[in-house]
Order: structure tokens, then C-alpha cells, then sequence
């Protein structure tokens, strides 16, 4: 899914994350779009303020990353959708 994300969209999104201190990931798999990470990862739900923001993430999940990137992902397949950072 190719979904065009503001400058300002990014930074509301990540602000909205950090205020939900879910525990980062160091990830010792490749983080690119449509690689699939381990289904060990625990995801998690978008929050409902990042899903006003970008309708489309509706079904996705996430994972917040230590190096402060946060990563969408497809649950039913663990395929990184997108790859947000700031």
C-alpha cells in the first residue's frame, strides 16, 4: 500500500506513539517495506488517533523501534507496510 503521509501527519503519528510507551524493538532483522519481520515481534494496535490520521492503517499494527523509527506492519501476514520516521 503506497500511502503519501505528511511532514506533519509523521510528526502527529510519532507523537501519538510515544505517548504510548509501548517497549522499543532492537531489531536484528531487515526493515524495509514488504519484508516480513519474525512472528516473535510482538505487535501492536494502532492507536485510535493514528488511524484518524491515516484512514488506510485501519487493519495494521506496529512496532516502535529503538532508533525511534516506528514500523507498520500487516498482522495477518507480519509484512512491513510502512516505515515511518521523522
Amino acid at each position: 500500500m503506497n500511502v503519501d503521509v505528511t511532514i506533519e501527519q509523521r510528526t502527529e503519528i510519532r507523537n501519538v506513539i510515544i505517548e504510548n510507551k509501548v517497549e522499543p524493538v532492537r531489531p536484528i532483522f531487515s526493515i524495509s517495506v514488504g519484508t516480513a519481520v519474525p512472528r516473535a515481534v510482538r505487535l501492536h494496535r494502532l492507536p485510535a488517533r493514528v488511524i484518524q490520521i491515516v484512514p488506510q492503517y485501519r487493519d495494521y499494527e506496529y512496532i516502535a523501534l529503538a532508533d525511534e523509527r516506528i514500523i507498520v506492519i500487516d498482522p495477518a501476514t507480519y509484512e512491513i507496510v510502512y516505515v515511518l520516521t521523522i
